[in-house]
Protein backbone atom coordinates (compact mmCIF):
# COMPACT_ATOMS: atom_id res chain seq x y z
CA UNK A 1 0.00 0.00 0.00
CA UNK A 2 1.32 3.63 -1.27
CA UNK A 3 0.65 6.42 1.32
CA UNK A 4 0.48 9.80 0.67
CA UNK A 5 1.04 12.39 2.20
CA UNK A 6 1.06 16.46 1.98
CA UNK A 7 3.94 18.31 2.45
CA UNK A 8 4.29 22.06 2.45
CA UNK A 9 7.59 23.45 1.12
CA UNK A 10 9.55 26.81 2.32
CA UNK A 11 12.76 28.18 1.18
CA UNK A 12 14.85 31.18 3.39
CA UNK A 13 18.14 32.22 3.09
CA UNK A 14 20.04 29.38 4.21
CA UNK A 15 17.32 26.34 4.19
CA UNK A 16 14.49 24.39 2.52
CA UNK A 17 12.00 23.39 5.19
CA UNK A 18 8.95 20.87 4.66
CA UNK A 19 6.09 20.52 7.15
CA UNK A 20 4.25 17.07 6.61
CA UNK A 21 0.44 17.53 6.68
CA UNK A 22 -1.24 14.61 8.82
CA UNK A 23 1.58 13.63 10.97
CA UNK A 24 1.45 16.09 13.49
CA UNK A 25 4.70 17.81 14.38
CA UNK A 26 6.31 16.24 12.01
CA UNK A 27 9.20 19.19 10.46
CA UNK A 28 12.45 18.75 8.28
CA UNK A 29 15.04 21.13 6.83
CA UNK A 30 17.84 20.50 4.71
CA UNK A 31 20.37 22.51 2.62
CA UNK A 32 19.11 21.27 -0.54
CA UNK A 33 15.69 20.79 -2.03
CA UNK A 34 16.47 17.04 -2.89
CA UNK A 35 18.12 16.29 -0.14
CA UNK A 36 14.73 17.79 1.75
CA UNK A 37 12.81 15.53 -0.17
CA UNK A 38 14.77 12.32 0.64
CA UNK A 39 14.63 13.47 4.49
CA UNK A 40 10.87 13.86 4.13
CA UNK A 41 10.68 9.86 2.93
CA UNK A 42 12.42 8.48 5.67
CA UNK A 43 10.52 10.78 8.34
CA UNK A 44 7.11 9.88 6.66
CA UNK A 45 8.44 6.39 7.17
CA UNK A 46 9.93 6.63 10.66
CA UNK A 47 6.60 7.78 12.22
CA UNK A 48 4.55 4.53 9.71
CA UNK A 49 6.76 2.45 11.56
CA UNK A 50 5.60 3.82 15.04
CA UNK A 51 1.89 4.43 14.25
CA UNK A 52 1.13 4.16 17.89
CA UNK A 53 2.83 7.61 18.91
CA UNK A 54 1.43 9.49 15.88
CA UNK A 55 -1.38 11.83 15.54
CA UNK A 56 -2.93 12.13 12.51
CA UNK A 57 -4.75 15.29 11.18
CA UNK A 58 -6.55 15.92 7.65
CA UNK A 59 -5.16 18.67 5.16
CA UNK A 60 -7.57 21.40 5.03
CA UNK A 61 -5.71 24.48 3.39
CA UNK A 62 -2.80 26.86 2.87
CA UNK A 63 -3.73 30.43 3.27
CA UNK A 64 -1.86 33.80 3.12
CA UNK A 65 -3.04 35.24 6.42
CA UNK A 66 -2.77 39.55 7.19
CA UNK A 67 -2.37 39.47 10.89
CA UNK A 68 -3.09 43.13 11.28
CA UNK A 69 -0.05 44.00 11.64
CA UNK A 70 1.41 44.95 8.08
CA UNK A 71 2.89 41.29 7.25
CA UNK A 72 1.15 38.46 5.71
CA UNK A 73 2.16 34.92 6.25
CA UNK A 74 1.33 31.88 5.10
CA UNK A 75 -0.81 29.55 7.22
CA UNK A 76 -1.41 25.79 7.18
CA UNK A 77 -4.69 24.49 8.56
CA UNK A 78 -5.50 20.60 9.20
CA UNK A 79 -8.76 19.36 11.17
CA UNK A 80 -7.95 16.87 13.37
CA UNK A 81 -10.51 14.79 15.41
CA UNK A 82 -11.88 17.60 17.19
CA UNK A 83 -10.54 20.60 16.56
CA UNK A 84 -8.81 22.66 13.55
CA UNK A 85 -5.01 23.28 14.20
CA UNK A 86 -3.30 26.30 12.18
CA UNK A 87 0.84 27.09 12.29
CA UNK A 88 2.39 29.91 10.72
CA UNK A 89 5.52 27.73 9.59
CA UNK A 90 7.63 31.28 9.31
CA UNK A 91 7.32 31.78 12.73
CA UNK A 92 8.83 28.74 15.07
CA UNK A 93 6.24 27.55 17.84
CA UNK A 94 3.14 29.85 16.65
CA UNK A 95 0.42 27.89 16.40
CA UNK A 96 -3.21 27.12 17.43
CA UNK A 97 -6.28 25.29 17.56
CA UNK A 98 -10.04 26.11 17.87
CA UNK A 99 -13.37 24.21 17.35
CA UNK A 100 -14.38 26.09 14.45
CA UNK A 101 -12.29 28.05 11.85
CA UNK A 102 -13.67 31.40 12.63
CA UNK A 103 -12.47 31.10 15.72
CA UNK A 104 -9.68 29.55 14.62
CA UNK A 105 -8.50 32.74 12.52
CA UNK A 106 -9.26 34.79 15.45
CA UNK A 107 -6.82 32.99 17.80
CA UNK A 108 -3.84 32.92 15.08
CA UNK A 109 -3.99 36.87 14.21
CA UNK A 110 -4.03 36.97 18.16
CA UNK A 111 -0.90 33.96 18.34
CA UNK A 112 0.88 35.80 15.57
CA UNK A 113 0.29 39.34 16.96
CA UNK A 114 1.78 38.26 20.59
CA UNK A 115 4.91 36.08 18.49
CA UNK A 116 6.20 39.40 17.19
CA UNK A 117 5.52 40.99 20.32
CA UNK A 118 7.82 38.73 22.57
CA UNK A 119 10.53 39.67 19.32
CA UNK A 120 11.35 35.91 19.13
CA UNK A 121 13.27 35.49 15.83
CA UNK A 122 11.80 35.33 12.54
CA UNK A 123 13.67 33.39 10.16
CA UNK A 124 12.31 35.09 6.42
CA UNK A 125 10.78 32.34 4.45
CA UNK A 126 9.47 31.53 1.32
CA UNK A 127 6.40 29.94 0.07
CA UNK A 128 7.49 27.48 -2.46
CA UNK A 129 4.53 24.78 -2.82
CA UNK A 130 3.06 22.23 -1.74
CA UNK A 131 3.50 18.79 -3.28
CA UNK A 132 2.27 15.33 -2.47
CA UNK A 133 4.87 12.91 -1.80
CA UNK A 134 4.30 8.91 -1.36
CA UNK A 135 6.09 6.83 0.66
Amino acid sequence: MVNKFIVILEKSKENYKATISGLAGCYVKSKTLDALIRSVRKEIKLNLRNEKDCMTSTFVAVNIMNAGVGKKFAVVVEKGMKYYTARVPSLPGCHTQAKTLPKLSEYLREAIKLHLMLKQRIEKSDFVGVQIIEA
